[in-house]
């Protein structure tokens, strides 16, 4: 049983979040994918998830609300910081594995070539003409991964004496997640659950997280997890105290 006792900073950042106001990206907090620009008038991005396998071609979209002569791209590091990789406009040139271009006075793209698992992560496309200054993201995911691999976390104190929590909270680790897989079944209680927080790591797997809260009379240290593809009704699971499920 792995137990809760703490989880990186920046382990359960939610898929959605604001554009942030710094003017040197760079150096500060990135925004979250789907955040405010998504929602108003400010710079889009398109799509908002990107899944390929290694070696395909990344092809990422930016929108401003008006004319502009260039954009530029930024991917999110581990911790949360922007680190600036390319510019599109009408003069750009290949860079490594980049490549973009401003495909009209509104629109501009960025292409990463044989894309691999490394390259997973939010990318952002940025112009300080207009405010937010920042697009709502596109989360690219390069996997090979047919399933994710399940882990259950249980917070520390449920396992130690004294008086006991109201609930207990439960969270299901989905490792290397391929698309699809977006709701856990809980077992006791049938419990069904969404995916509500995400990161991408150092090596670019992505990890997603679903916490369920258990009524602390039921819980016995025993619990299993069911992570379900809805639209191929595959399954995986994964138990605690009870020994482990296996996927269909």
């Amino acid at each position: 049983m792995r137990r809760w006792g703490g989880l990186p900073p920046n382990a359960l950042k939610a898929l959605d979040g604001k554009a942030p106001s710094a003017e040197n990206p760079t150096h500060s907090r990135s925004p979250r994918a789907g955040g405010a620009s998504a929602e108003g008038t400010g710079v889009r991005q398109s799509p908002r998830q990107l899944w390929l396998l290694p070696g395909q071609t990344a092809n990422l979209g930016c929108r401003l609300p008006d004319h502009g002569s260039h954009v530029n791209w930024y991917k999110e590091k581990p911790d949360g910081s922007l680190h600036w990789i390319y510019q599109s406009s009408k003069f750009s040139s290949p860079k490594g594995k980049y490549s973009g271009r401003m495909e009209n006075q509104y629109d501009f793209s960025l292409a990463i070539s044989s894309a691999q698992r490394e390259d997973s992560g939010v990318y952002y496309c940025s112009s300080h003409t207009f405010f937010p200054s920042f697009g709502n993201g596109t989360r690219l995911v390069v996997t090979n991964a047919t399933q994710p691999q399940l882990s259950i976390l249980v917070p520390v104190d449920a396992e130690e004496p004294g008086q006991p929590p109201a609930a207990i909270p439960l969270l299901c680790r989905l490792h290397d997640l391929p698309p699809g897989w977006d709701t856990v079944r809980w077992q006791p209680g049938g419990q069904e659950t969404p995916l509500t927080a995400a990161a991408v790591d150092e090596r670019g797997v992505l990890s997603a997280w679903s916490i369920a809260w258990l009524p602390a009379e039921r819980w016995h240290g025993a619990a299993t997890c069911t992570a379900l593809q809805s639209r191929t009704n595959r399954s995986a699971s994964v138990a605690v105290g009870q020994g482990a499920g296996e996927g269909n």
